[in-house]
């Protein structure tokens, strides 16, 4: 990276822009914006990079060849480079169409390989570069300990923060020897947790002495290993700090972050217009006062600047806070490859090949009480698929689990809706007592703003009435419906919802 100016160089208004990461999209064009609410038009996005110097953007959507576009012509315009962030925890197909999508976390947890989290930590950051963007906000490091959480789900490398830990280093290295910048997440831990923070405030409820037994060893084990970057996370944490979320809570990143860990690099806000912050007054300016550096997704990129300016202005923020955070910017900044091929060169059969070989060490038979694996050929079979809308997304177009000649002649498909009525389930109750087996593929997915990590009222009404001795639940989505649905005597958990994790599924069903 060319050489860039010190902090001292930049008045404040430069300096508070460089601080600020507003959420744009890939695509060209403001009609193609998938969510205009969040992401900025083309007037302000310029106004963001060339009046108020903003040190980078998130991108979300877009497609190869315009994602690599818009950056190229984002980072023209702008008088300093920008970091562009993705979450791109699943490969960098999960948010850009045309690369490759990678197994979720939970898949790697369950595959149990360190190699493999390497591998896809390498191939996001190498398709990640060709488009342009350079910070991958990932690994997630939240420990999952509480199966109703509504929010991570498979986002989390499991249950075991050793194997978290160890997981997470490889990802983060195999991000690092690609050529991006890392952002382990959601600090001090959010797998603990029954609320979204998208939605509201999460409270952890835990000790200080179990969160750093449990919670941090996983951020400990990968700051130590070389990760850029930390992301808070919104939550209150009554035993570290009554009154303030983590992310706006000095004693949580400036005294327990900077202070007792030693921590010198990025320390970044999880979005500021998310449902458990945004309500709080200036939750930007708070933020720089606990020791964030970075301020993920402002709501209003002028309104912030005005803010943090009358801040200053007012003694309410110290130049020398806010200067030290521009100081690990830019530092951050000059450490960053330089950009790599364009997209045309992106070459998916590694990738692709990677995700079937997870996908297959993912799948795991939970239980099996009456022996009802594998599935006999040619024996009619009931297939019940459990999604929150057909039309959600939860399977595509090409998945095994939808083409007759993958699954045979002998499985009749039915599907399963938030909402389905009565008059439906009574006639797949009816479709389930004229088979001697019933197959029922959980697709809903855990993910933000939905508020739930179970299956929806009608699939939880439908699973209940299920014999249980007939029946075998494949769980994409949620491992732990088999604790829920314990009638049932067969349950398999594929840890990650994709073609390759449908077909990985059949194959186990049938062999």
């Amino acid at each position: 990276m060319a050489n860039l100016p010190g902090a001292a160089q930049l008045n404040l208004k430069e300096a508070i822009g460089q601080l600020l990461v507003p959420r744009i999209s890939g695509f060209l064009l403001d009609h193609q914006r998938l969510y205009p609410q969040w992401e900025l038009d083309a007037a302000r996005l310029e106004a963001a990079i060339v009046t108020h110097g903003v040190g980078g953007v998130l991108v979300y959507g877009g497609s190869l060849g315009d994602t690599f576009l818009k950056i190229q012509a984002l980072q023209q315009q702008a008088a300093l480079p920008l970091l562009v962030a993705a979450d791109l925890e699943a490969g960098c197909g999960q948010h850009i169409r045309g690369a490759t999508v990678l197994p979720v976390a939970r898949a790697l947890g369950a595959a149990a390989e360190a190699d493999y989290a390497y591998h896809c930590g390498a191939i996001t950051a190498r398709e990640a570069r060709s488009v342009g963007i350079n910070w991958v906000l990932a690994p997630c490091l939240d420990v999952m300990s509480n199966p109703r959480n509504p929010v991570i789900g498979l986002r989390s490398f499991g249950e075991d923060p050793r194997e978290v830990a160890r997981l997470g280093v490889a990802f983060a290295a195999g991000l690092r020897d690609g050529g991006v910048l890392s952002a382990i997440k959601h600090f001090p831990g959010h797998g603990d947790v029954e609320v979204d923070s998208h939605l509201a405030l999460p409270v952890l409820g835990r000790g200080r002495d179990r969160l750093e037994a449990e919670d941090w060893l996983p951020f400990r084990a990968v700051l130590a290993a070389g990760a850029d970057s930390l992301m808070s996370a919104h939550l209150r944490v009554p035993a570290l700090d009554p009154e303030w979320p983590a992310t706006l809570s000095r004693r949580i990143l400036t005294e327990i972050v900077r202070e007792g860990w030693g921590y010198t690099g990025i320390i970044v806000t999880d979005a500021l217009n998310m449902g458990a912050i945004a309500g709080w007054p200036a939750p930007a300016v708070r933020a720089l006062q606990a020791g964030a550096d970075v301020i993920m997704m402002p709501e209003s990129v002028p309104d912030t600047v005005d803010l943090i300016v009358s801040a200053v202005r007012r003694g309410l923020l110290s130049e020398e806070r806010l200067y030290a955070s521009v100081e690990r910017v830019l530092a951050a900044k000059a450490r960053l490859a330089p950009p790599s091929a364009s997209p045309l060169a992106i070459e998916q059969r590694s990738g692709q090949a990677l995700e079937r070989m997870i996908a297959k060490a993912a799948v795991t038979v939970e239980r099996d009480r009456a022996g009802l694996l594998p599935v006999p050929c040619l024996k009619p079979t009931l297939n019940i698929l459990v999604v929150d809308r057909c039309l959600d997304g939860a399977v595509a177009a090409d998945s095994p689990i939808l083409e007759r000649r993958e699954l045979g002649p002998h499985y009749e498909t039915h599907w399963l809706e938030a909402a389905s009525g009565e008059e439906y389930l009574a006639f797949l109750g009816e479709r389930a007592a004229a088979h001697r087996r019933t197959l029922v593929q959980v697709l809903t997915p855990v993910r933000a703003y939905r508020g739930t990590a179970g299956v929806h009222p009608a699939a939880e009404h439908f699973l209940q009435s299920l014999a249980g001795e007939r029946t075998i639940l494949v769980s994409y989505t949620n491992p732990y419906l088999g604790r829920q649905f314990e009638q049932l005597s067969t349950v398999l958990n594929a840890f990650n919802n994709g073609p390759a994790s449908h077909a990985a599924v059949l194959e186990r069903l049938e062999s």
